[in-house]
């Protein structure tokens, strides 16, 4: 009997055993139905049976990311930030913080002139795993870029072209010096006279601009030099608004007149200019009143090549005008000119408007009066300014022919 207890408790301890981790529960054999205990079952009569084993349920609630704020990238420098990469939310166990965004790239310096504070970098995309901080990205608004130079534009010439750069002589550096004066030049063997004024404080080394005058049949080349009749300064008033900044010939004609056989004369003087003095040869221009303006336009018509602009008072073509290459035109006229009728400079201005390819619209010039001519080549201006006056310069031609070729 007592075997047979013994056998049947083995067994029955056997049998919770298996089925405890099962998660079962089990009556001995022979015992009756007792009350059900928690996890298991208990015979009656017999040894309880032991409750099954509680299953772990899993973990408890996962514990989420730190807290806290996690600092993202650092703070970019100019340029364009990245997008910072949240992490992703774990499942069970609190998932990664995620990290903040890049730190942004620094930007270039601005170049041509701009400058400024590029934009920093983007705020970095923060991630939430559990209770965690945010992600802090890369700070917006980096380091202020510093600007490039400011790139210097080329300076703006007649017509609205870029003006060419000064073109030096020859006698740019020479260690020759001449005063200002009276001189004359071999020309064919014939000699000639001009005279000279140099600024005070002429430098070797730097390119002057050259401007050439003829006066006109009733006076001579001190009168244009000093100033005198016709009254208008020396030079024709353009000396003083130039402000010692010019070379300044007073070409002599031979008889009273001036023709195209002065041409030669006229090149010969330049080339010595250019020769012994420091001059632009890209700047060099003629001015002249009457039979001065006359001479000017001729060699407005046959010699661009040498001369970049030309501003006759009171003149007329003389003979043909059948040159190609543009040239730079202004010119005054006085509307009750009883020597040179003002028809005869309008023709001439007409010529010189269609050399330039302008058209017959005009715009209101300065001073009051004059007119600048529409749609001429580029740095190759036409510009017409008639007046109340008889036979005789402008009132305003000093300030006015300098405002004109000072452009150039």
């Amino acid at each position: 009997m007592r075997n047979r207890q013994t056998t049947a408790r083995r067994s029955l301890q056997w049998c919770l055993v298996l089925l405890a981790s099962a998660g079962m529960s089990c009556v001995s054999s022979g015992a009756k139905p007792g009350n059900t205990g928690r996890g298991g079952a208990s015979s009656s009569g017999g040894f309880p049976g032991s409750g099954g084993v509680q299953g772990s349920g899993g973990a408890a609630v996962g514990s989420g990311g730190t807290a806290g704020i996690v600092t993202g990238g650092t703070i970019g420098t100019v340029g364009s930030g990245g997008d910072g990469a949240g992490g992703s939310t774990g499942a069970g166990a609190g998932g990664t913080v995620g990290t903040g965004g890049k730190s942004g790239s620094g930007g270039t310096r601005g170049g041509g002139g701009q400058s400024g504070p590029g934009t920093g970098g983007s705020a970095g995309n923060s991630s939430v795993a559990g209770n965690s901080g945010v992600g802090a990205g890369g700070a917006s608004g980096g380091v202020a870029g510093a600007g490039g130079k400011m790139g210097s534009g080329g300076t703006t010439g007649a017509g609205g072209s870029t003006s060419a750069p000064a073109k030096p002589s020859a006698g740019c550096n020479s260690t020759t010096t001449r005063a200002s004066g009276r001189f004359t030049i071999d020309v064919s063997g014939t000699s000639r006279e001009y005279i000279l004024t140099q600024p005070a404080n002429y430098d070797a080394s730097h390119p002057y601009r050259l401007i050439v005058a003829f006066h006109g049949g009733k006076y001579d080349a001190q009168s244009v030099a000093d100033g005198g009749p016709p009254a208008s300064g020396p030079y024709y008033g353009i000396q003083v608004e130039a402000k010692d900044t010019v070379i300044f010939v007073a070409a002599q004609a031979t008889t009273s007149g001036w023709s195209t056989s002065d041409v030669p004369y006229v090149k010969a003087m330049v080339t010595r200019f250019e020769s012994e003095l420091c001059v632009d040869q890209n700047r060099v221009f003629a001015t002249g009143f009457s039979m001065g303006a006359i001479m000017t336009i001729t060699l407005g018509c046959g010699s661009a090549d040498i001369f970049r602009a030309i501003a006759p008072m009171s003149g007329q073509i003389s003979g043909s005008c059948t040159g190609a290459q543009p040239i730079a035109y202004w010119a005054s006229h006085g509307t009750s000119d009883p020597t040179i009728n003002i028809s005869n400079g309008q023709a001439a201005r007409d010529a010189f408007a269609t050399r330039n390819h302008c058209t017959a619209q005009t715009t209101a010039g300065s001073p009051t009066g004059c007119v600048n001519y529409q749609g001429c080549d580029a740095g190759y201006p036409v510009v017409w300014c008639p007046f109340d006056g008889v036979h005789e310069p402008a009132p305003f031609a000093g300030a006015a022919i300098w405002a004109f070729l000072s452009q150039f």
